[in-house]
């Protein structure tokens, strides 16, 4: 994942911001415990934001506690005790970089493919301890992943396809372990977040990949930079895919903890739909 998928904090309730905070240090803890303390490097909100869906579909109450940790050794934060999908996120975000890793390691060149194979080397242990976790994760991320090469390395022109293979590979992700109607509400929103993940990724890469010759499909589209109208469409587009998530989320239990719902609910329609206003406009969000 990449990091697009955030809260904006200064719409949130005072509350809302701690359980946020809490099950981002509680998910930091799960990987630490799960697969390593190496791997809190790939420590990401987009992760954490599963973590909060997934217990929204299952109906997990967390704890919480105080405590202090190597980041913030000086004050006790408040950390989210949770040893369900906080678990199980840990191990995805581990097997999901992992396989991110190795095709660096495949497609890059120079520094890029220098830094892929280093970081290979401390991850294999961290995949180990994942995929022993999470039976048949590492193998559905691993197929989908080089469905989305495949089109990467025919340079597909089109945006919709390569978006829709990692739409697929989130909604496996978010569903893992589940049935019934909440693995079908988790489809729902993992592949409409991971559509809306993929062009937003693309948007943001684009100048960059453009000058280096990488993939990237609106590259294949637009050869001599984006055409003024193409930014509305992709607005539209980005648009359209956080409306699709939303008709999953409607049909969430949510229960009697509206903080998790503001959470989420704050993610949904303030800090995504800011993020790609911002990417839209070529800059940076200035709540990070």
């Amino acid at each position: 994942m990449f990091g697009y998928v955030r809260a904006y904090s200064p719409e949130m309730k005072l509350c809302e911001h701690e359980y946020y905070r809490a099950a981002y240090c509680g998910l930091c803890r799960a990987m630490g415990r799960c697969t390593g303390c190496m791997s809190r490097c790939l420590l990401n909100y987009d992760f954490a934001f599963l973590a909060l869906v997934r217990m929204s579909l299952v109906g997990e109450t967390p704890e919480f506690k105080k405590k202090r940790c190597f980041v913030h050794p000086t004050k006790k934060r408040t950390e989210m005790i949770q040893r369900g999908q906080l678990d199980y996120c840990a191990c995805a975000s581990v097997l999901l970089s992992y396989h991110k890793v190795r095709d660096d390691l495949a497609d890059e060149r120079g520094a890029r493919r220098l830094r892929a194979r280093i970081a290979l080397v401390f991850m294999r242990r961290m995949h180990k301890k994942a995929s022993a976790s999470v039976p048949g994760l590492d193998a559905a991320i691993a197929c989908e992943l080089e469905v989305l090469a495949g089109l990467e390395r025919d340079r597909c022109a089109s945006v919709d396809l390569p978006a829709s293979s990692f739409g697929r590979l989130t909604a496996q992700i978010l569903a893992y372990g589940l049935e019934g109607s909440p693995a079908a509400i988790a489809r729902q929103i993992g592949f409409h977040v991971g559509k809306w993940i993929y062009i937003a990724d693309a948007l943001d890469d684009c100048e960059s990949d453009r000058a280096v010759g990488r993939y990237n499909p609106f590259c294949e589209l637009w050869r001599e930079g984006l055409p003024p109208e193409s930014v509305e469409d992709i607005r539209a587009a980005l648009k359209r895919e956080l409306m699709d998530a939303e008709l999953g989320f409607n049909m969430i239990n949510w229960g009697d903890d509206g903080r998790l719902r503001g959470v989420i609910e704050n993610i949904i329609y303030c800090g995504m739909p800011r993020r790609a206003e911002s990417l839209a406009r070529g800059g940076e969000d200035g709540d990070k």
